[in-house]
């Protein structure tokens, strides 16, 4: 039996050349019970608009059956208005799409669960910042028309931000000075994708906060 999880880089298996670049799905195995596999399709970049203009949802779609699971997190690449291939208004298109995803899904026995995003790391006057606008809560919306559950992340994740401060934090993202990773002889200021820490960190609160919800008892450690 088979976890898909549909997503964007928060949660992608990441290259060799990314290192230490970690997507939360990569660490998301050790949480499920023998017998259940994680099928990790999140991919750099991707959105609701595209993962279905693309044919990648259609793929997911035919491979499924019946009680397997599909945990979906968009919404860091559907706010992107600069960019018409992957933007998805919240209250409309973005809502439509993860409904239409859920039903699909549905429609071949998979068990859908809509996570929302994480919080990026970013701080103002010492608080964490929400940047994710309508999204969560529209992902919220979506989850009672599709009839399925929602776990929020959002939220956690900023709470936990703002509980490690803004320094301590960086641990999490790819934020850290020279000389670090050889990857980056020059550091990097990235404070949306993971390190290590972050990744477990985040597969972490996916399987408690499923958990919590009393899903996924048959696959789920």
């Amino acid at each position: 039996m088979r976890v898909f999880l549909l997503g964007d880089s928060t949660c992608a298996e990441k290259s060799a050349e990314a290192r230490p670049e970690t997507g939360w799905g990569e660490c998301f195995q050790q949480y499920l019970k023998d017998g259940w596999f994680v099928d990790n399709r999140a991919i750099n970049g991707l959105s609701t608009r595209d993962m279905i203009a693309k044919g990648l949802f259609q793929a997911i779609v035919d491979d499924a059956e019946p009680g397997d699971v599909a945990l979906v997190q968009f919404g860091h690449n559907d706010s992107k208005n600069e960019d018409p291939s992957r933007y998805s208004d919240p209250w409309g298109q973005y809502i439509a799409n993860l409904v239409y995803m859920a039903g699909k899904l549905a429609g071949k026995g998979v068990r859908t669960v809509f996570i929302t995003s994480i919080a990026r790391r970013r701080f103002s006057d010492g608080l964490v910042v929400d940047t994710h606008g309508d999204y969560p809560a529209a992902m919220k919306a979506a989850a009672h028309q599709a009839g399925c559950p929602c776990l929020d992340l959002t939220v956690p994740t900023m709470v936990m931000l703002q509980r490690e401060g803004e320094e301590a934090s960086r641990k999490f993202f790819m934020n850290f000075a020279p000389g670090l990773y050889p990857n980056y002889p020059e550091g990097d200021s990235d404070d949306t994708h993971l390190r290590p820490d972050g990744a477990s960190w985040i597969a972490s609160l996916v399987h408690d906060g499923l958990k919590s919800l009393g899903i996924m008892e048959d696959s789920l450690i």
